[in-house]
């Protein structure tokens, strides 16, 4: 009887977090969306409005049952009145404005306290929408804002000097990421030469790279998709393993996976093409087609790729699902692809996410046998046709969504006549047309270290937006190398 009684409030317990949790999500997508349209549209604008008056109702419902409704930013963390808020892929992106939103004014925390009437919430929201540019004290100016407007039942702590000083040392951390980047290439290089094949592989480097690799994603994941723009024509294999673990490690992070989950994938994914280190390179690089010979045994590569993990002696720090990731990163959705004899009926979650990975760098990277590679905005465009018959359609769906109609390292011409490379996609499915851009080339075709522009600024006069993408270009068309742009950003 007792025992019944625990597991009663025990379950009464987890819907009231549920509950909460969804409150929460539905408080961001409305707070998010204001500020959106607050940015486009007058305060007195039914868009706005609409998006408004439901956003005071969800917070007069929270504040019912709460003395006050605290949002709280730690690292990439939302905690609701002390409780840590997860968030799934379709809900990340409105997180991930927001908190860019009130990072940009260094706001660790916001607050809803009784009291709270419609007009005060109008006018906070327009004030955040408004105020940009970049200020010596940005919080201080923003809250003297708030206090001339007489905005009373709204407060705001300072981000915390740890978390600023953290936000400071952006450049540190792409210099970390650079780092690591090319340390995970000198690690596969090890691996898959002559001497490395007969010995053991050092799982536990490997994972300390994951590791990183995983942290750096964390604080910033646009610069390491940027370096999967290096592309080494020479050492294909090896470039191409390192860029389909960074890949796969964000893509993972969308999915929602543990910290422990994507440390197994960034590390499946890395080894994904080790069954290539036992086919001749004369046959891995052929420029002509290769004979049915040499595609039969280029396509064993996935069984040696799997013999090879089996057989390592430190296996214990290896995930089984790495196995499984190089026997079927080359199966398709519809079971046809190879290896042609394994025989099951689902491919494992791992080896369609590396599949998508694999097949994304693979086709937007110069071979010997291929006349075109494709930009990386048409990649995702053919990925999207083959959907359901060689890709996952949901998983190729919420691929897309991250990499953005754009791709980090995208080189786009702008209608104001100048050239530009995409730097950070905009996480909003709405606004998937206006990422941030790096300024490479003036009005006049100069080539110039240009500012970062967002695509969603707007002419305050005018209501339209001052910039706006045309179509992307075709980099090697003008002699660059978009990773360039990646790897000067630290420097």
């Amino acid at each position: 009887m007792e025992k019944d009684k625990q597991n009663e409030t025990e379950n009464h317990t987890d819907s009231s977090q549920k509950e909460i949790f969804k409150t929460v999500e539905e408080i961001f997508t409305r707070f998010s969306a204001s500020l959106k349209t607050a940015q486009i549209y007058e305060p007195n604008n039914l868009a706005f409005v609409n998006q408004v008056n439901p956003l005071f109702s969800l917070i007069q419902n929270v504040l019912k049952n709460e003395r006050e409704a605290v949002f709280q930013f730690y690292e990439n963390t939302l905690f609701f009145n002390s409780t840590r808020v997860k968030f799934d892929f379709l809900s990340y992106s409105k997180f991930k404005f927001l908190s860019d939103a009130l990072r940009e004014k260094d706001i660790g925390t916001v607050g809803f306290e009784s009291g709270l009437d419609i007009e005060q919430l109008t006018k906070f929201v327009v004030l955040l929408a408004n105020s940009k540019g970049k200020q010596e004290n940005p919080f201080e100016e923003f809250k003297e804002k708030i206090e001339r407007s007489r905005i009373l039942h709204i407060f705001l702590i300072k981000t915390h000097s740890f978390e600023i000083a953290k936000s400071a040392k952006d450049d540190q951390t792409k210099q970390t990421a650079k780092k690591v980047f090319f340390k995970s290439i000198a690690h596969l290089k090890e691996a898959f030469s002559h001497e490395g094949s007969k010995k053991d592989l050092e799982i536990k480097t490997t994972r300390k790279l994951i590791r990183s690799i995983v942290s750096i994603i964390s604080r910033d994941e646009a610069y390491m998709l940027g370096l999967t723009n290096i592309k080494n024509y020479d050492d294909y294999t090896i470039n191409h393993s390192a860029n389909v673990s960074i890949l796969a490690t964000c893509f993972g992070r969308r999915l929602g996976l543990e910290k422990k989950e994507l440390i197994e994938l960034g590390l499946s994914a890395f080894f994904h093409d080790i069954g290539k280190v036992e086919i001749p390179k004369d046959i891995v690089d052929k420029k002509e087609k290769l004979t049915e010979e040499e595609r039969a045994m280029m396509q064993r590569h996935t069984y040696h790729g799997a013999g090879k993990l089996i057989s390592l002696k430190s296996s214990g720090y290896l995930p089984v699902k790495a196995l499984y990731v190089a026997l079927e990163h080359h199966l398709w959705s519809n079971l046809s692809g190879y290896p042609k004899s394994w025989k099951k009926d689902t491919i494992n979650l791992y080896s369609k996410v590396v599949k998508i990975c694999d097949f994304f760098d693979a086709v937007t990277t110069q071979r010997p046998y291929r006349d075109h590679i494709l930009t990386r905005d048409e990649a995702l465009n053919l990925m999207l046709e083959k959907s359901g018959e060689e890709f996952d359609p949901v998983l190729v769906k919420i691929f897309v969504n991250m990499l953005g109609v754009y791709p980090v390292g995208t080189l786009v011409a702008l209608d104001t006549g100048e050239m530009g490379i995409v730097i950070e996609t905009n996480p909003d499915a709405a606004f998937m047309l206006r990422p941030k851009v790096k300024i490479i080339a003036d009005v006049f075709g100069n080539k110039v270290d240009g500012e970062i522009v967002d695509l969603v600024e707007m002419d305050s006069v005018r209501r339209v937006y001052k910039r706006s993408i045309i179509k992307s270009l075709e980099p090697h068309k003008y002699g660059l190398q978009t990773a360039d742009y990646f790897l000067a950003q630290e420097a």
